[in-house]
């Protein structure tokens, strides 16, 4: 599946990637109610995460279809997704660093790493895109 890409290594940081969205999506789906409590988030706020949720797995399945068919044309995807994930990390971090929300620690260092591999493995693959 990997070979399509060309590039072990973006091939290997998008898996990797696609590991942390796919916990991301499990836990916005099937842990909900446990996740905002941890979070501190108000519980009415459950259907705006799993709609969030419903958003990431969107991104999840197109990223998935470029590892069948290859990266080759899918710049749309990439570009959306890279979007999504540095909107992301900006407001996570700012819910950490300017709201003071110390419950977003570690979902800032998660989304950080997960931020830089998406973007580290689609600057690999910029060129077929």
């Amino acid at each position: 599946m990997f070979a399509k890409y060309n590039d072990n290594l973006a091939a290997t940081l998008i898996g990797i990637y696609l590991l942390g969205l796919a916990s991301y999506i499990v836990q916005l789906f099937f842990m909900t109610e446990w996740w905002l409590a941890d979070n501190q988030i108000d519980i009415t706020a459950i259907t705006i995460a799993r709609v969030a949720g419903a958003a990431w797995c969107g991104l999840f399945v197109g990223m998935i279809l470029t590892f069948l068919n290859g990266p080759d044309g899918q710049k749309t995807i990439f570009w959306s997704i890279c979007v999504a994930q540095v909107l992301c990390l900006f407001w996570v971090a700012h819910s950490y660093l300017i709201l003071n929300i110390a419950a977003a620690a570690d979902d800032s260092v998660i989304v950080l790493v997960l931020t830089i591999l998406i973007l580290v493995g689609t600057f690999r693959v910029k060129s077929r895109l």
